[in-house]
């Protein structure tokens, strides 16, 4: 799995303070690279702004759901 992170600058109009945007997932990198180079070309009129694809990983693992509390009830 793979994301497009982009460092957004602080802006005055609209008052922005600058923040980190995520955006993904997506399967290949070149997916994520899609992305960031529409960023790069959206910032470079503000001249400002850091962008990079990052890489992850997902682990699957058997889900055990919680005990039920209280022992009356249940489906009829």
């Amino acid at each position: 799995m793979y994301r497009a992170v982009i460092n957004l600058p602080a802006s005055e109009e609209p008052a922005i303070e600058p923040h980190t945007k995520h955006e993904g997932p997506y399967p290949t990198p070149g997916q994520a690279q899609g992305r960031i180079t529409f960023w790069e070309n959206y910032l470079r009129d503000a001249d400002s702004g850091q962008t990079e694809v990052q890489e992850g990983t997902i682990t699957w693992a058997p889900y055990i759901p919680k005990k039920k509390r209280g022992g009356k009830g249940g489906r009829a």
